[in-house]
């Protein structure tokens, strides 16, 4: 099959879940024997029109920063659409399939085939996807260019001939919120990972200081800033860790996290190494003794999955979609009110026993297997696209 991706941010620069979800997916279906065509408003590909818009967007964006009007940035982000939209007037018409990984290019493959192939639109929000904007402080909330945006959103979720993939069952109920009368086109996929080869695998010794590991951009939604104090109390409790904090950094939350990490006086036990390629990430998670998921508000959480290809253990803070990813084993699920010293407790506990940490590894590991494999998420999602072609007619 030819298949479009589509996507309102950069594929090959960006660096987050969704992002890791993307470029996972193409790199599957082209190991399966399919042709996979990746459009953006970054790439910069397709008639001159939609070349001459994606620069006009680029404009708009940077008057969006200077100015700080939300208009502006709505401005762009329709030109970013728009110009998607008449690249795939060339692009998708030829294609067997669209998987678009946000509402928005969702839209514009829609509209820019006239709906003649169809578009899966996979659902990767821990919210409804316009609150998203205003959370990252991009449009306020009831403004006249939110509300814009929330109509065009709405438009591509309700449309009959989109199939909608949500990433969880928990992404499944707050869909069928949004789309209520979307029945049947909805269709779940768990995203899955690639198991690491045994070469890849880092070999832990005996270290100074266990490792406790946690990627993710630094943004305050990922709640990073917890670590510091955990630091403090895992210390006190004579149990010092190294925290490695892997992911790219929203300027004021990192700075607010290093002015933490000095002020309790845990420099020393602190890296933060910046965005690192795919193959650096697994190499530092199979390098670590316990992943720390700190963030509740998510619609999967794929660097668990991918901490426990790496072979590590994985803790987190409880949020809805954390059962289906560690079911079996519930002393690895922290309370998300839990206090540093509360969490900093759980910590010590588990590494101080090395026995049942590596069996909570075997356990978790064995749910990968049975869920989380690549095997199964891309078999998942070419299932889905058969379904949406045979409904498509």
């Amino acid at each position: 099959m030819n298949i479009l991706t589509t996507s309102i941010m950069d594929l090959e620069r960006d660096r987050n879940g969704v992002v890791s979800v993307a470029q996972e997916l193409n790199h599957l279906l082209r190991e399966a024997g399919h042709r996979v065509d990746t459009l953006t408003p970054a790439n910069g590909k397709g008639i001159a029109v939609g070349r001459f818009a994606s620069r006009l967007a680029r404009v708009t964006s940077y008057l969006h920063r200077v100015a700080g009007s939300p208009a502006w940035f709505l401005v762009g982000l329709r030109l970013s659409v728009w110009a998607l939209e008449r690249r795939c007037k060339t692009q998708a018409i030829s294609c067997d399939a669209v998987i678009a990984h946000d509402p928005l290019t969702a839209g514009a493959a829609l509209h820019g085939a006239g709906g003649r192939v169809p578009v899966l639109l996979f659902c990767h929000f821990w919210t409804e996807p316009w609150l998203e904007f205003s959370a990252a402080g991009l449009l306020p909330s009831g403004s006249a260019p939110f509300r814009q945006l929330q109509r065009m959103m709405t438009d591509t979720l309700n449309d009959p001939r989109v199939t909608l993939v949500p990433v969880s069952a928990r992404n499944a109920t707050l869909v069928r919120q949004i789309a209520p009368h979307a029945g049947a086109r909805i269709m779940t996929a768990y995203p899955g990972v690639a198991s690491l080869r045994p070469a890849n695998r880092v070999e832990r010794g005996d270290q100074a200081l266990p490792v406790i590991i946690n990627v993710g951009k630094i943004e305050r939604r990922k709640n990073q800033r917890i670590l510091p104090a955990v630091a403090v109390e895992l210390r006190r409790l004579g149990r010092p860790c190294r925290f490695v904090l892997v992911g790219p950094e929203e300027r004021e939350e990192s700075a607010f996290i290093r002015a933490e990490i000095s002020a309790q006086g845990v420099d020393d036990l602190f890296t933060l190494t910046g965005p690192l390629e795919r193959d650096a990430v697994m190499k530092a998670l199979s390098g670590a003794d316990l992943y720390l998921h700190a963030s509740v508000s998510e619609s999967f959480g794929m660097t668990l999955v991918e901490a426990m290809v790496a072979g590590t253990a994985v803790m987190a803070l409880e949020y809805e979609a954390l059962n289906e990813i560690l079911p079996d084993t519930p002393e690895a699920v922290i309370p998300a009110e839990a206090a540093p010293a509360d969490i900093a407790l759980k910590l010590a506990e588990a590494l101080a026993d090395r026995t049942c940490l590596a069996e909570m590894t075997r356990r978790q590991a064995a749910v990968f297997e049975a869920r989380f494999t690549s095997r199964a998420f891309c078999g998942r999602v070419l299932e889905i696209i058969e379904a949406a072609r045979a409904a498509h007619g």
